[in-house]
């Protein structure tokens, strides 16, 4: 596996994964018409043409064989919008690194891939000066929880992730570095 930046030329192939990738892991679990409309409006073309021309936030892929297996956000220097009280966090009141999403295609999970994925998250995460990485996790995905949980992220908030017109609530956990 390699890991390579997203470039804006690859504008539809990130579209495409980060669309069957999210499907696979949450449609299910969904209201049909919510889902829908927060598919159709996130996974446009145009939409993550902006989210790649966005200052701060960075795509990767991992790849085998030069295809797409995986994809990351991330987001240089942002903080969680709340809680408000940074100051009082100690260790987690310096820069931070939001992972903002980490998806792996569906065939492949459970291999070892989403670890060498947060390797490489803290590796980029130190090279750009932050202290701290954060993500939102949904509150229904406790698989998930705990795979962040193994790899030393604590719950430390709640956020609302919004799925079309459904609030969903999200943990935010975070590891210092």
């Amino acid at each position: 596996m390699t890991i390579k930046k997203v470039q804006p030329a690859d504008a539809e192939i990130l579209r495409t994964l980060a669309e069957r990738t999210f499907r696979d892991a949450w449609q299910t679990q969904n209201d049909p018409v919510a889902f829908e409309a927060y598919c159709s409006k996130n996974f446009s073309l145009e939409n993550v043409r902006a989210e790649l021309a966005a200052p701060g936030t960075e795509f990767y892929f991992a790849m085998t064989n030069d295809a797409p297996i995986a994809y990351l956000k991330l987001n240089i220097d942002k903080q969680p919008h709340s809680p408000g009280d940074f100051e009082s966090l100690g260790e987690y009141s310096g820069p931070a690194l939001q992972l903002e999403r980490i998806y792996v295609l569906q065939t492949i999970q459970s291999r070892g891939l989403g670890a060498e994925l947060l390797r490489f998250t803290e590796q980029r995460a130190r090279e750009t000066g932050a202290t701290w990485i954060w993500l939102s996790v949904w509150q229904k995905s406790p698989r998930t929880v705990q795979f962040y949980e193994r790899h030393g992220y604590t719950i430390f908030g709640i956020e609302t992730f919004w799925v079309g017109d459904d609030p969903q609530p999200d943990w935010l956990m975070r590891k210092p570095l």
